[in-house]
């Protein structure tokens, strides 16, 4: 029997350490009531109770086990703690007093005996705030009103100067008025009197995240976590935490620990949706964010966060509702008025813009700076260029908010650019790239590690391209797509509007089709110097695997049309796409070298690795030389089939070049492809930066951009010379 008990217990405790403390519970349940004074049994199952805030609960299961044991010092510390935490000093004090009458001596006795006092004349020492008091206190912070809580809170201290309650309050309410330091003091000075309490180590990791010492905030978190290994808030911000420092996946594992404890925790579920959000798991993300709500409906944040999420999806209209809601919670939302309307600008939805924004700038009595930046882009659209400079006469910098400082640069460098302000365009250019190198997204990516290995894959190229062959061999694919490629910012968005705008061309835009059948060989043990040699089964579910993704992405048959990727970096992956279809054309999209890479460096991308290189004008010049030899030696290399198109020739000879793109593609030329702004007005949101360059006339300001910034880029001509008579721009 004893056998069974002790497997019991053991089973019940690795249960309790992980958290799963109704099992637990069975295994304690069950050794009592095969032996009601097992005294590990009653203590654990107090030291449960107390977990889970039952308190009063706990007392006579350690009081059985100090019955049946009263040698074991933890037993009565375990006692004391639980009166403590039900104010009950004088108790407490009694019960400390018994431990010692009973020879006990710990490191834990004398710090609670220095906690409670021993001396007759710190009679303060062992009392504490009641109930009451301290509920007016938390009802003051819990309202906002931090300096009231902090003065009445300092003024309780006086009478009451050990109590830890008092202290953590303290501390937040400093928090609250931004006094980081000296809630901070509080904490520290909440531990010195209780060394394990564990508010006081969560408490001081929120206030170090504060201050962005994100790794002492960790720190703090997990002390918390191994004082008190139930507790679910602390979980939950040290995921945040984490997250912050770009550990997506641990995050999202404390978050879920955390719901585990505490299943109906809003606040876990909504941090859960952001991190599934940044790791572009949006239907996940959608769903997180929709248990928040479920738990606290008025969680206008989390309506707000799905709206996002919907329009990243392309649900123009549900993301609209979304926003919808989380106004109704809290009209003065300016998150979700702004995200809306930017929303409906990107989808170039301008009249239902300036209803939404007519309705917004009416909500407030002074208008919020990213609302009034909205208003700016929306006249700028409509070409009212004198109300849009009266406009933005009114925005100062400081006012937006930091997620749209960067577009806000953006926008009034090319409003600059437009006066012909070029040294203050520049400098707007400049600061808007700084801006993007201090930020979380950037500092998620390894642009350098991108960058080198680039660099590598280049050299590596080089030394086997004379052992290439030349010509094609092996299966033709009966689907065999065209790829859109170029460096970025050289017209490949107005090119697949324009393709798009056939009917017999299926356009995918920027999706990651080819990574996909790239990671599927690279699991196998293929790189890209390895492509020549790839097993005839990979290949073919390689392209299984690249021909599932593209049919993701279109509503139409892949039969009788031409199938066309666009992804402008795909000029890097050459080797594995004449691997895997030999007979691939490209389509490769030009523009003046150094319009490109000045185009590329004042545009604000979406990071990633790639992108990232794109924020220095120095890094942004190397990138494309390297980018345009690598395509230049596999064109040579493998025999590429590919037709040039120059951005130029194509806004000067509209018909002829895409006549001309179009035969490539053994298709018929269709009056349709002259209305592609008709085709981007229709086809939603267009997922790169030329969103609302592609529904306006063909203008040709955009040629030859760069002599207007010439005195700054005269140092890079003598390294773009080849490129520019590669390209047949001298």
């Amino acid at each position: 029997m004893e056998i069974t008990l002790d497997k019991a217990l053991a089973k019940g405790i690795e249960a309790h350490k992980a958290g799963k403390f109704q099992e637990a519970e069975r295994y304690y349940t069950a050794i009592l009531k095969a032996n009601p004074k097992h005294t590990d049994a009653n203590h654990n199952m107090g030291v449960l109770a107390v977990a889970v805030s039952k308190v009063q609960e706990a007392l006579p299961f350690f009081k059985t086990a100090l019955e049946a044991n009263p040698k074991i010092a933890q037993f009565w510390l375990s006692y004391v703690y639980a009166l403590i935490k039900l104010n009950r000093l004088a108790d407490a004090k009694k019960v400390l007093d018994q431990a010692k009458s009973q020879g006990l001596n710990s490191e834990g006795i004398d710090q609670v005996e220095k906690q409670l006092g021993s001396s007759p004349s710190k009679k303060s020492n062992i009392l504490a705030p009641t109930h009451e008091q301290l509920h007016i206190l938390g009802n003051l912070y819990t309202r906002g009103q931090y300096q009231e809580a902090l003065s009445k809170g300092s003024q309780l201290l006086e009478q009451f100067p050990n109590s830890i309650n008092l202290y953590n309050i303290i501390g937040a309410a400093n928090q609250g008025l931004g006094r980081i330091e000296e809630a901070i003091e509080a904490y520290n000075t909440a531990i010195s009197i209780m060394p394990d309490n564990a508010d006081a180590y969560n408490n001081m990791g929120v206030a170090l995240k504060e201050q962005g010492k994100l790794k002492e905030a960790t720190e703090a978190y997990a002390k918390a976590i191994s004082i008190k290994p139930y507790y679910a808030e602390a979980y939950n911000n040290m995921g945040y935490t984490l997250q912050l420092q770009g550990n997506i996946e641990k995050a999202i594992e404390l978050y879920s620990k955390a719901i585990s404890l505490k299943p109906r925790y809003s606040d876990a579920h909504y941090n859960l949706g952001i991190a599934f959000k940044e790791q572009g798991k949006l239907k996940e993300a959608i769903e997180a964010y929709a248990k928040a709500i479920t738990i606290k409906p008025d969680n206008a944040l989390a309506y707000n966060n799905i709206g996002n999420a919907l329009a990243e999806q392309g649900r123009l209209k549900e993301a609209i509702e979304a926003y919808t809601k989380a106004l109704s919670i809290k009209p003065n939302n300016v998150e979700a008025w702004s995200n809306g309307a930017n929303a409906l600008e990107k989808w170039n939805r301008l009249d239902q813009l300036e209803i939404w924004l007519d309705e917004a700038l009416n909500s407030f009595e002074k208008v919020p700076a990213d609302l009034l930046f909205m208003k700016c882009k929306l006249l700028w659209r409509y070409k009212k260029y004198e109300q849009t400079s009266k406009l933005l006469k009114d925005i100062k910098f400081k006012s937006i908010s930091e997620s749209r400082k960067q577009d806000y640069l953006q926008f009034k460098a090319k409003y600059f650019e437009k006066f012909q302000k070029f040294d203050d365009a520049y400098a707007c250019f400049t600061q808007s790239n700084l801006l993007a190198k201090e930020s979380n997204e950037y500092l998620k990516h390894d642009p350098d590690q991108y960058f080198q290995d680039l660099r590598d894959s280049l050299g590596k190229l080089k030394l086997i391209s004379k052992t290439i062959s030349k010509t094609n061999s092996g299966e033709n694919p009966e689907f065999s797509p065209t790829f859109l490629v170029g460096f970025p910012r050289s017209g490949t968005t107005l090119l697949d509007t324009i393709l798009r705008s056939n009917s017999k061309i299926n356009v995918v835009e920027e999706q990651g089709m080819l990574s996909a059948a790239n990671n599927f060989l690279k699991t196998n043990g293929i790189d890209n110097f390895s492509l020549q040699s790839i097993p005839n089964k990979l290949l073919s579910e390689a392209r299984e695997i690249y021909k599932r993704d593209f049919k993701k992405f279109i509503n139409a048959s892949l039969s009788g049309s031409a199938c066309v990727d666009k992804l402008p970096l795909n000029l890097l992956e050459a080797p594995l796409i004449n691997q895997l279809y030999p007979n691939a054309k490209f389509i490769l999209a030009l523009r003046h070298p150094m319009d490109t890479i000045l185009s590329c460096w004042m545009q604000k991308f979406k990071l990633n690795s790639a992108m990232a290189n794109m924020v220095d004008l120095d890094r942004t010049v190397d990138f494309y030389c390297i980018a345009m030899e690598t395509f230049k030696l596999c064109r040579k290399s493998y025999n590429l089939n590919v037709h040039e198109i120059r951005y130029e020739n194509l806004i000067n000879d509209f018909r002829k070049e895409s006549e001309a793109v179009v035969r490539f593609l053994n298709l018929q030329w269709e009056p349709e492809m002259e209305n592609y702004r008709d085709t981007a007005i229709k086809r939603g949101r267009i997922n790169t930066p030329s969103y609302s360059q592609v529904i306006q006339p063909i203008y040709k300001d955009s040629q030859y951009r760069w002599l207007n910034y010439q005195k700054y880029l005269e140092q890079y001509l003598e390294q773009v010379k080849p490129w520019i008579l590669e390209f047949g721009y001298d």
